[in-house]
């Protein structure tokens, strides 16, 4: 009547470590988002600092978190439908646990590279222009303003929200046997 997952031995192949290229791929993707917001400093090594200030990015903080938040999700759900093909003893949980294992650590990293840098930004390096402003003393984390750690919340739990809810696409459960016998 219903599908039916094979039962799988215990083996390190098979468990839910995810796989090299779908974490590397988050992992870089989260931490070009954070960047963003590591403001001048970040910008200022790569010779960029000028641009930054003429674009203006530190006021697209909540875009480039999210953007980073959808791109994390996005390689990590277009990436397993392959990895489910290829291999054939996969279940459908355990490629489950291997995808929210890979969005959940690189969206960890993007949220912490971010925080990090506003904090190195605001707290340490131009402490003297920023910590007399009360948006940033008086913080929850002093150098990086509430709202901002709100954003990064916000994104963290988004994308993880979103790969926990998105469905398995067609053809992924290469494992799913469909039967009819009880």
């Amino acid at each position: 009547m219903g599908a039916v997952l094979r039962r799988v031995p215990t083996d390190p192949e098979v468990s839910a470590v995810p796989a090299a290229k779908p974490l590397a791929g988050s992992l870089a993707s989260g931490l070009v988002a954070s960047l963003c917001c590591g403001g001048s400093l970040v910008w200022g090594l790569f010779g960029l600092a000028a641009l930054y200030r003429t674009l203006q990015l530190w006021q697209y903080v909540p875009q480039f978190l999210g953007a980073g938040a959808l791109l994390i999700v996005a390689i990590n759900w277009f990436y397993h439908p392959h990895e489910a093909r290829a291999a054939r003893d996969l279940t459908h949980g355990t490629l489950r646990r291997r995808m929210l294992v890979s969005a959940g650590l690189s969206l960890v990293v993007m949220v912490g590279s971010f925080i990090f840098l506003t904090w190195l930004n605001h707290a340490v390096v131009n402490a003297a222009r920023f910590m007399k402003m009360a948006k940033y003393a008086e913080a929850l984390i002093p150098g990086v303003p509430n709202s901002e750690l709100a954003y990064a919340g916000a994104s963290l739990i988004g994308g993880l929200l979103m790969i926990a809810l998105l469905p398995f696409q067609r053809g992924q459960g290469a494992a799913v046997s469909s039967s009819s016998k009880a």
